[in-house]
């Protein structure tokens, strides 16, 4: 694909729209990539690649996969970014791991994940178990697939899936594809509680998504996360996706996850679909 300017300015533009507050975490680091193209660049560049094990990639690419499921589900409202609210699990091991999706309506949906190592990166498998259901819009033959780099610096997203419209159940295909960048850096956090600042692991992404309708694309997201190994304290786990108007790249919708766990990658957390 032929990188713009143009394409560079608006997904810059998308990052900084992402960042918004942070009060909800206040102890978290800014993620570097929050201020723009250049910034991210540059932060990447005097930072490490992640550190991540299997379980961690197999964690991951589910909450991924999670995500996009939601982020699709918006588009299918007849009110445009619906306020809606959801509870998301992850529970992974070195190989295999699974995520369940629950809405407030009593909707359920529940995604496996196989991992399979190999010498320049790994791929991760997901499928969606029989029932599957997102406020009412039932997934068929969810099928995902998501690649690591060998380093762990480089994530790319695949899936795809088939909702049936809550309202006219229609069969509507759904195709959801993303590239992210994954960087680490040692950060200096002030704990609100002890008002100290050891050193900690944060680990980064930040990129975009794209999900497209029949064949064609519908919705542009961008994406900024951080990552927190548990390490003598819950670990964190938070996702801020921001949907682009087509026309002006300003923020149309807004999704954030936020999860707490443990080793080796169990996390629990609420997303939040609302407008900005």
């Amino acid at each position: 694909m032929k990188t713009t300017n143009h394409n560079l300015s608006a997904i810059a533009m998308g990052v900084a729209l992402a960042m918004g507050s942070l009060s909800a975490l206040a102890a978290n680091p800014d993620n570097p990539a929050a201020f723009g193209l250049n910034k991210a660049s540059a932060a990447e560049r005097a930072s490490a690649n992640p550190t991540f094990d299997a379980s961690e990639r197999t964690g991951l690419a589910l909450v991924e996969s999670s995500l996009s499921l939601i982020a699709a589900r918006t588009h299918i409202d007849p009110v445009s970014c619906a306020a809606k609210s959801y509870k998301v699990s992850v529970d992974a091991l070195d190989g295999e791991g699974t995520a369940t999706i629950t809405d407030l309506d009593g909707g359920k949906t529940v995604l496996d994940a196989l991992l399979t190592e190999a010498t320049l990166g790994a791929q991760v498998d997901v499928a969606a178990r029989a029932g599957a259901n997102l406020y009412g819009a039932a997934i068929k033959d969810y099928r995902g697939d998501h690649q690591w780099s060998r380093k762990s610096n480089i994530f790319v997203d695949h899936a795809e899936w088939t909702f049936k419209h809550p309202q006219s159940g229609k069969f509507i295909p759904y195709v959801e594809n993303s590239v992210k960048d994954y960087f680490m850096r040692i950060e200096d956090v002030i704990d609100p509680k002890t008002e100290v600042d050891p050193p900690e692991s944060w680990e980064y992404d930040w990129g975009f998504e794209i999900i497209t309708k029949t064949g064609f694309p519908v919705a542009k997201w961008t994406e900024l996360s951080w990552y927190r190994q548990q390490d003598g304290n819950d670990g964190i786990v938070k996702v801020k996706k921001v949907l682009l108007d087509p026309d002006t790249n300003k923020a149309r919708c807004r999704i954030v996850y936020t999860a707490s766990g443990f080793s080796p990658f169990e996390y629990e957390g609420t997303v939040k679909v609302s407008k900005p």
